[in-house]
């Protein structure tokens, strides 16, 4: 079961002024991490780029991390696998991974030539996931793509439209890109659009690292299709900060895995003409999700109620330290999104002025000054690419990751991120290896 809390900025309101604060949905299970063997079922489409870019050490990578995944699914999983050049090609039609062998000699032939038809490649993985989806498999598919779509369909407004339709049907989508050319906005928004998880790695050797965050994540999840409702009285005005997907008037979070906490933050403006001496209630939440049997379930609602103090008393009380970070996170990836259009701009004025802002508010958090101290060397080398790249993936983890049990009480060091879960590792750069 997944229990809903919401946490204010400050546990009241301030009488006779306007009131501007945030407050923090976290989402967490009341399950622990499942027996060995009790894995989800998957159901995945490995979609390879094989154009003539990834001759070489890349296609090598892309090769070992697919056969790692092989290697490590159940006979009653199935898998498929596409690769794609000028045209997709089927060599793996879905199948359960019962002769892997004969799966893995087939990736292991895999070689390069042509162009690069994305959006066919991912289209056919797709088609195949969706042939064998079941009510209780997990299905999804894996795109890896060094460069930019250019044989087919190109619009990323289409291709992106595409892959929610697919997630709305149960077929979500990760990408994975390779190197400094690829289109990290088109992978983002797909990933973004398909329910699915966005990577990449610099160099071929950082492949594995984003290939093993997912499979650890499909087969620890617990909760999918979590849909969440927010409603408020109509004198508040409601602000998600988080880039989820909107569907009608409910969006879409991200799925939950064993050991991680979902969250979402939350601004609200109150008028002080609607504040007066008696408790308020100004934010209720609900989420909808499907758990691990397939079964649709809905939470309890969680409710926000803030009684209003005197101006004294309010500032007796202390802020959340919780939602703080919170709203840190947001801030520094909100500026990583600024520098990052500077960047492409090559206004490399501009971004190291919104690098220094996000240092001055990451000040108090380790993880994310060491995050922006790897990103300020892009800057410092005016590698327009790398930084791009870095800022974006990084500013788009710190809008959905999953928060592990232990952020609050420990200090951050990479040692003690290591030993978590690949999926909930806070990594200082997003495209290396940890």
């Amino acid at each position: 079961m997944l229990h809903l809390k919401i946490t204010p900025q400050r546990e009241a309101l301030l009488k006779g002024f306007d009131n501007e604060f945030h407050a923090l949905l976290q989402v967490n299970a009341d399950e622990a991490m499942p027996p060995q063997g009790a894995s989800n079922h998957l159901n995945l489409a490995i979609v390879i780029d094989c154009s003539g870019s990834m001759r070489g050490r890349p296609l090598d990578e892309a090769k070992k991390s697919a056969v790692m995944m092989v290697q490590a699914m159940n006979s009653t999983d199935r898998v498929a696998v596409v690769v794609y050049a000028d045209r997709a090609h089927l060599i793996v039609p879905s199948t359960y991974c019962e002769n892997k062998q004969h799966i893995i000699s087939q990736i292991t032939e895999i070689s390069t030539s042509g162009m690069t038809a994305l959006h066919a490649g991912w289209l056919m993985g797709a088609e195949e996931v969706a042939k064998y989806k079941t009510e209780k498999s997990l299905n999804r598919v894996l795109l890896l793509s060094d460069g930019n779509a250019n044989v087919g369909l190109t619009s990323t407004e289409q291709i992106k439209q595409q892959c929610a339709q697919l997630a709305d049907l149960d077929v979500t989508t990760s990408t994975y890109g390779l190197g400094h050319e690829f289109n990290e906005e088109l992978m983002i928004e797909m990933a973004n659009s398909g329910l699915g998880q966005g990577y990449y790695g610099e160099t071929a050797d950082d492949l594995s690292d984003p290939f093993k965050e997912e499979f650890e994540l499909l087969l620890n999840t617990i909760a999918t299709n979590l849909s969440l409702k927010a409603e408020c009285p109509d004198f508040v005005e409601l602000k998600l900060l988080n880039n989820f997907r909107l569907n009608g008037s409910e969006w879409s979070m991200p799925d939950i895995a064993s050991g991680g906490e979902g969250w979402a933050l939350f601004k609200l403006i109150i008028n002080r003409n609607h504040i007066s001496d008696v408790p308020l209630e100004v934010l209720r939440c609900v989420v909808s999700y499907k758990d691990k049997e397939a079964n649709v379930r809905k939470t309890d609602p969680a409710k926000l109620i803030l009684e209003p103090l005197s101006p004294n008393a309010f500032e007796a009380v202390v802020e959340n330290e919780k939602v703080k970070t919170r709203i840190s996170e947001m801030l520094v990836a909100n500026y990583q999104q600024q520098a990052r259009e500077a960047a492409q701009q090559g206004d490399w004025v501009r971004v190291d002025q919104v690098v220094a802002q996000a240092k001055e508010v990451a000040k108090d958090d380790a993880w994310m000054r060491q995050s922006l101290k790897m990103l300020e060397k892009y800057s410092r080398q005016r590698q327009r690419e790398q930084f791009s790249k870095e800022a974006l993936y990084s500013a788009d983890k710190m809008n959905k990751r999953l928060v592990s049990d232990d952020e609050s009480r420990v200090s951050y060091s990479m040692d003690i991120e290591a030993q978590k879960a690949a999926y909930l590792r806070r990594k200082t750069e997003r495209g290396k290896r940890m």
